[in-house]
């Protein structure tokens, strides 16, 4: 998986043009938050960033402040997203809340998205490339939502026609005065572009269109600011000269991933460097159980004193880091067993489908001789089906136990991938077969 550049966030331009109503803080959070999140986007549900992190990309002095995130998660949790998207040729259209899940607790903000909603994020085909550092230098939410709208436009030269009430809903300007267009011009197009050819790396241009005497449509002509070297300073990476630097390397060396690692320099650098070079001693010495890497978080994240211990404190660390990986890897266990289960399900539910009239009614048949006699007072014999939707569902969890066909290894592998599953995640040894499976029922 290619990594992202750390000061630019990939946003889904549905999601842009449909998150007008956020205030200009919650706009910046959700980026900073898909940002964190942009890698693992697809392998996992669940993502976690310091708060002190998060403020400083917002640009704000280091604060702790869990009253303004919990606004600002409860409005992301609560806004409707809308996708109108056009899949295998028809048109598609979704909603769904930003976030599915927040949680501050112990100065981390842990949050999740929607499965169908990562997917369409990650999406490499269609998406706005958002610069963090520009990011922090909008003011007005009105300038920051014409500046994220646009930016996608820039390669193809204009926005293409909005019609004024499509304009005004991309913008969130629902004020009453804004259905005079004089306003609207004022507020909501000219003072925003003169923002963002002030403080961004691309020049916006409107241009209207009219019926009769009235502005029925707008559009915005999007070229490169020619300022833009002038900004690259304010605008950079934030983290270059930690990357570059011996210790970053040397945390990255023990599978310490990227954002963590910046995370601890930037928090202390010395700790750091006393940690990696104790995980480092023992390993020589080849008293670490486990990855480095897991002894180094351990011993980072549960502020332990490092250098020479007591022999009970090294038990201690040892059994904290047995008690760590066994439960990484009973969560592995959990996750890949889940996944076989699904697996299983849908190849045994597609077979279910296929059945003609007859095999299904043979198939019946021996359900009720199995199940009881009940089970044939919930059988309607003029419709060929069972009677309540409780039923036919507890036919179809029966009927797959018996028909679900066998797979390969290989099989399952690419089931995962097209599920989006990291195959490196999941120990597949085989695929388990159902049990008391018989062979699907022909009619001769």
């Amino acid at each position: 998986m290619k990594s992202l550049d750390t000061t630019q966030v990939k946003k889904h331009v549905a999601t842009i043009h449909t998150s007008g109503e956020l205030s200009l803080l919650e706009r910046k959070v959700s980026n900073i938050l898909l940002l964190n999140a942009y890698d693992k986007l697809l392998t996992q549900r669940t993502h976690t960033i310091p708060i002190k992190h998060l403020w400083g990309m917002l640009g704000w002095d280091a604060s702790n402040n869990a009253e303004d995130l919990q606004s600002v998660l409860v409005r992301l949790a609560s806004v409707a997203i809308e996708f109108n998207l056009m899949e295998d040729g028809k048109h598609s259209w979704h909603v769904m809340s930003l976030l599915s899940y927040g949680n501050i607790e112990k100065g981390l903000c842990t949050y999740r998205y929607d499965e169908y909603l990562a997917q369409r994020l990650y999406d490499p085909e269609i998406y706005a490339t958002i610069n963090i550092g520009i990011q922090r230098r909008f003011e007005g939410n009105y300038a920051f939502t014409l500046y994220e709208n646009c930016l996608r436009y820039k390669l193809v030269g204009s926005t293409g026609w909005w019609t004024i009430e499509k304009f005004k809903k991309i913008m969130g300007a629902n004020a009453a005065m804004y259905d005079e267009f004089k306003y609207l011009k004022r507020d909501v197009i000219m003072k925003p572009i003169d923002d963002i050819n002030r403080v961004s790396d691309i020049q916006v241009m409107p241009e209207f269109q009219r019926s009769g005497r009235k502005v029925s449509a707008v559009r915005f002509v999007v070229t490169d600011n020619p300022q833009q070297a002038l900004l690259k300073p304010d605008i950079q990476d934030d983290h270059t000269a930690i990357r570059e630097s011996e210790l970053f390397k040397r945390l990255l060396e023990h599978g310490i991933g990227e954002r963590l690692a910046i995370l601890w320099v930037l928090q202390d650098e010395t700790r750091v460097r006393g940690v990696i070079e104790y995980v480092e001693d023992k390993a020589k010495k080849k008293q670490v159980k486990g990855s480095t890497a897991g002894y180094i978080r351990t011993l980072y994240e549960n502020n332990a004193v490092v250098g020479k211990k007591t022999p009970f404190e090294e038990k201690k660390l040892q059994e904290q880091q047995a008690k760590k990986d066994d439960a990484e890897r009973k969560a592995q266990e959990k996750k890949a067993v889940e996944l076989k289960a699904d697996f299983i399900r849908e190849r045994a539910d597609k077979l279910i489908n296929t059945l003609s009239a007859d095999e299904r009614h043979l198939w019946i048949n021996t359900y009720i001789e199995k199940m009881g006699d009940e089970k044939a007072k919930a059988y309607n014999t003029k419709t060929g089906d069972f009677r309540t939707a409780n039923e036919r569902i507890e036919f179809r969890i029966w009927l797959r136990k018996y028909i679900a066909p066998d797979a390969s290894k290989e099989e399952y592998n690419i089931w995962l991938k097209l599920k989006g599953h990291a195959l490196q995640s999941v120990k597949i040894d085989t695929v388990p077969t159902q049990e008391n499976k018989k062979p699907l029922l022909t009619v001769v």
